[in-house]
């Protein structure tokens, strides 16, 4: 009889430890866990929270991350210097002479024109941005006519044609109501 109820509490014991293991695999994370990644590594994962991503993503977004960065730091470079039509040195930019030249000094060639630039990249939504997107804007006259770099929270770097190179809100007045769209290279 002993035996018997050894047994049972036994078999209880390990049914109420294996439901309560269960129990914490099923729980979200809530705790982020960093991974490095190295070239070599085909299947990493990160988990943050209950977001999964693959090696290939992330490191996708450190590229896109790493690339904007030099993008915007080749831009900031300018500030100040004046607005000229067509211009496409530092002694004066136009919009897109501006975003062509900083593109170029970050290895990346692309069109010379504003609409140019935006039919030609990859079209992203507003809510898509990273930091080194174009920004454009229909500015006087119909049709895509200004351009900027997308620096982040919510702002962008560009040749104004009364500031020259300067920086702007997307939520500006003047700007939120000209803004038509966003696109990467």
């Amino acid at each position: 009889m002993k035996a018997l109820i050894l047994a049972v509490l036994s078999s209880v014991m390990f049914f109420l430890l294996s439901a309560d293991v269960l129990a914490q695999q099923q729980e979200p994370q809530t705790q982020d866990q960093i991974v490095i990644i190295t070239e070599d590594s085909q299947e990493t994962t990160s988990v943050r929270g209950s977001v999964v991503e693959n090696s290939k993503r992330l490191r996708d977004r450190a590229k896109m991350s790493a690339r904007g960065g030099i993008i915007v730091n080749n831009a900031k470079r300018y500030i100040g210097v004046p607005y000229v039509w067509a211009g496409t040195t530092s002694s004066g930019f136009d919009c897109s002479g501006f975003v062509m030249s900083v593109y170029a000094k970050s290895g990346i060639n692309i069109r010379r024109l504003a609409d140019e630039q935006f039919y030609n990249g990859k079209r992203i939504s507003r809510d898509e941005l990273e930091v080194g997107d174009l920004v454009f804007f229909e500015t006087y006259t119909y049709g895509i006519s200004h351009v900027g770099i997308y620096i982040g929270e919510n702002r962008f770097i560009h040749s104004s044609s009364s500031k020259g190179v300067t920086i702007d809100s997307l939520d500006a007045p003047y700007f939120k109501i000209r803004y038509r769209g966003a696109c990467r290279y």
